[in-house]
């Protein structure tokens, strides 16, 4: 059992790279730069809570000794610091600093079942330090530019892991001086197993371990925000009220099933007559409740696929109307307007649906 306030996301957080799951191309690859100590610049890519981050970390644990490999790395989140006089001073400066003596012990003992000494493991100590840079697609172009001459100019001290999501982002000068390591959404097999060990070892109850499905498929491939939603299932399981899977939805930012199934029938989903004013009132409710849009847009998503009504002309019109939503509301456009947009555009096609049907 754990202290009450500490993150499950870090508590369990593989330590070394024999720990990471599913990812076992890129392990595979990483143990060899362990075992050799000679490393590249990385550019990790792929999905939220794919294990980008902690494949780095991990990495970092075992290029160094415990007591030295913190001093050797520097972690940083470009969403938090993204503009060029980050790059310029606080990346800069420390690629710029001479890498130094390690510690006197770069040795870690082992104690058998007989408590003899185990054959000592020397660390590779690799001459150089890492600059971890979490979020880079954040990054704006003139600090990527300037991050690209720092890299040239101190790659024979320090190497670069860039960490992003969208690889897109990243200009082509910088992206193509790394290796590039592309990270898959976890499985569900390979999710469900981490969370019932989590489960087990926090004591989880079997009520709560009954909902690891139904936090799987909130999760979508997210293993940062299955954890977490775990141990918030976990806080909240005191007293006598179930645990039911509209509280889990409620817990991972969803809206409830309840709450969907509302604004599906004021889509006219259901085959009944709909108006653009009642829609529009069901989505200025749900917005003024505080749901993400993003995650509406998602569930929507998932709705209007398995739909038996709308022809896959109109699921293709309305997946790309989703998508074009989701990429405005990342530039910055109003959550409310784009969800309102695809909520006129999805009316539309029901309501065609509804007038063919009633035609033949």
């Amino acid at each position: 059992m754990t202290s009450a306030g500490t993150p499950w996301v870090e508590l369990y957080r593989p330590k070394s790279l024999k720990d990471v799951s599913h990812q076992s191309e890129v392990v595979a690859t990483l143990q060899n730069a362990v075992e050799t100590g000679r490393m590249p610049h990385l550019l990790f890519y792929g999905p939220p809570g794919s294990g980008k981050t902690s494949v780095a970390l991990a990495l970092c644990r075992q290029l160094w000794h415990p007591s030295d490999w913190k001093r050797r790395v520097l972690e940083l989140n470009a969403s938090d610091e993204r503009g060029i006089s980050v790059v310029r001073e606080k990346i800069k400066n420390f690629a710029s600093l001479a890498v130094g003596k390690p510690q006197e012990s770069f040795f870690s003992k082992k104690k058998d079942e007989d408590s003899m000494d185990v054959e000592e493991k020397k660390y590779p100590n690799p001459p150089f330090k890492i600059i971890i840079l979490d979020e880079a697609d954040t990054v704006t172009p003139d600090a990527q530019a300037a991050l690209r001459r720092i890299i040239e100019a101190h790659s024979k001290i320090t190497r670069f892991i860039l960490i992003c999501n969208y690889v897109t982002r990243v200009i082509e000068p910088l992206a193509s001086r790394c290796a590039k390591f592309r990270f898959q959404a976890l499985p569900p097999a390979s999710m469900r197993d981490r969370l019932l060990t989590i489960a087990a070892a926090e004591g989880c109850s079997e009520q709560e371990v009954s909902l690891v499905d139904d936090i799987l498929e909130q999760a979508d491939g997210d293993m940062r925000r299955a954890v977490t939603t775990l141990q918030s299932v976990h806080s909240l399981a005191v007293g006598s009220q179930p645990l039911t899977k509209d509280i889990i939805s409620e817990i991972a930012g969803l809206p409830p099933v309840a709450v969907m199934d509302q604004l599906w029938r004021a889509l006219g989903a259901d085959g009944t007559a709909a108006t653009f004013d009642s829609m529009q009132k069901m989505v200025e409710s749900i917005s003024a409740d505080g749901y993400s849009a993003k995650l509406l847009l998602s569930t929507l998503l998932t709705k209007v696929i398995v739909d038996n009504t709308l022809s896959e002309l109109d699921k293709a019109e309305l997946s790309i109307r989703i998508a074009e939503a989701e990429k405005c509301m990342m530039d910055g456009a109003d959550e409310y307007l784009q969800l309102l947009t695809v909520c006129s555009h999805a009316l539309g096609s029901f309501s065609r649906c509804t007038q063919e049907s009633t035609r033949q």
